[in-house]
């Protein structure tokens, strides 16, 4: 069953180059829309069928790495595919409610009135990453505070920054991957360890503790900061430099 959603506009349609370079080609990651006239209002539908969006996505759940990885991958695609048929990637809509998702993949719409900054729009976008950010996946914290960092920077590039956070995810994976080596390499050898064993606890414990404190201390002190508004208020959201 077919599903849309409508944006509507106060101004006499037009039928400009931009919805007849939509009508006659499909464009990777973007919504299939329609517009039309209704009196001096413009009416923009969009085919959502089978999808679900961003906003009503993590009501339900919260953000995690895989999340914020395949969302970049979709986004950077659907900018490259914009340019590439010579229209205004600052059309790209980037509120939660107007990115959808369906079978592991994110949709945009485009949206031929919109008067916006897109790299403006997506540091908002990364604040409501940050509140809707699933705090028990320490990656994926890693991610959006960096994503959220680095947005604030004037003329940001995302394809640096997408590759930033891809790099810190991989190097996540070689600590992780050395960590299991390591321990393996110990189980090889034979030795008595009931005289090691607690002195490798202790020793462990504590770094697990100083790596544990030295994560979560941007987090805690950002959370610290902001505890009072409870979540509630994230309207001019800024994290400074030297929180983190």
């Amino acid at each position: 069953m077919e599903r849309k959603i409508t944006i509507e506009e106060e101004a006499v349609y037009k039928e400009d180059y931009q919805m007849r370079m939509l009508k006659v080609n499909h464009l990777e990651g973007i919504l299939k829309v329609g517009g039309r006239g209704v009196n001096k209002s413009s009416y923009y539908d969009y085919d959502v069928s089978g999808k679900m969006s961003m906003k009503s996505m993590f009501e339900r759940s919260k953000i995690g790495s895989e999340d914020i990885k395949m969302f970049l991958r979709d986004f950077k695609m659907a900018v490259k595919e914009v340019e590439t048929f010579l229209l205004n990637i600052h059309c790209i809509l980037l509120k939660p409610e107007y990115i959808f998702y369906e079978e592991e993949k994110y949709w945009f719409c485009y949206y031929p009135p919109a008067k916006q900054d897109i790299w403006e729009e997506f540091h908002v976008l990364t604040e409501y990453f940050v509140k809707q950010a699933d705090y028990q996946d320490q990656e994926g914290i890693s991610m959006v505070f960096l994503l959220h960092q680095r947005t604030m920077d004037e003329n940001y590039s995302l394809e640096k920054l997408a590759a930033e956070c891809l790099q810190s995810h991989l190097a996540a994976d070689d600590i992780r991957e050395s960590e299991t080596d390591m321990e393996e390499e110990e189980g090889s050898v034979e030795y008595d360890r009931a005289e090691h064993d607690w002195i490798a606890e202790q020793e462990r414990g504590s770094s697990i503790l100083r790596e544990t404190d030295n994560l979560w201390t941007p987090v805690k002190r950002f959370l610290k900061k902001h505890k009072k508004s409870k979540w509630g208020d994230w309207d001019g959201l800024h994290i400074e430099e030297e929180e983190l």
